[in-house]
């Protein structure tokens, strides 16, 4: 399953009009000491070029080439976390993270499928050791309108509660919405490390 994409990023001309290089820079200089990329999708392919696809050892490779020794895998859909606890279980380089991103739970919330989506990710979460976050969750007012946001909020609140109850790190996305991102966490109370 890690041998292939879980999706494509839709084409930049489809999106603004405007055809965007996506032609790949040369790699950087090597870091002077080993760091971790906490925020990778190596699962998403770019639509305008899916077959040039970096395969996940090509990836864990380029990185480790330039000082990046650590790779945080996060899958926000479904698809992509089970990809990302597999490519985790895989690769030594790689830990996951697993959520609802928030603009899959209205989704999941229109299709009546919430709550199984919920409890696919805490089975995710709890799948594996190399498991190690519950994210990226939160709330994108920029891409989801007022319709949306009960279900993103619901689902913020239970991937909370469940980073909680795992011991797990909470990875966040805010996108437009910084002061309800905040109230959320005042009111449910903030995972701590253990």
């Amino acid at each position: 399953m890690t041998d292939r994409p879980t999706r494509t990023r839709a084409a930049t001309e489809e999106k603004t009009g405007s055809r965007r290089d996506r032609e790949r820079p040369p790699a950087p200089e090597p870091l002077p000491h080993p760091v971790v990329d906490n925020h990778c999708h190596l699962d998403i392919a770019d639509a305008d070029r899916p077959d040039d696809w970096f395969s996940t050892r090509e990836a864990i490779d380029a990185a480790a080439a330039v000082g990046v020794t650590r790779i945080v895998q996060i899958g926000c859909d479904l698809p992509g976390a089970r990809w990302a606890v597999e490519a985790a279980a895989s690769y030594d380089a790689l830990v996951a993270g697993v959520a609802l991103h928030p603009n899959e739970a209205p989704r999941h919330a229109a299709a009546g499928t919430l709550e199984d989506a919920l409890a696919e990710i805490e089975r995710l979460a709890s799948a594996h050791d190399k498991v190690r976050a519950v994210g990226e969750t939160g709330l994108d007012h920029f891409r989801t309108g007022e319709e949306g946001r009960a279900a993103q909020v619901e689902s913020f609140r239970r991937h909370i509660d469940l980073a909680k109850r795992l011991d797990k790190t909470l990875v966040i996305h805010d996108r437009d919405a910084h002061e309800e991102v905040l109230a959320v966490i005042d009111e449910e109370g903030a995972p701590t490390a253990g």
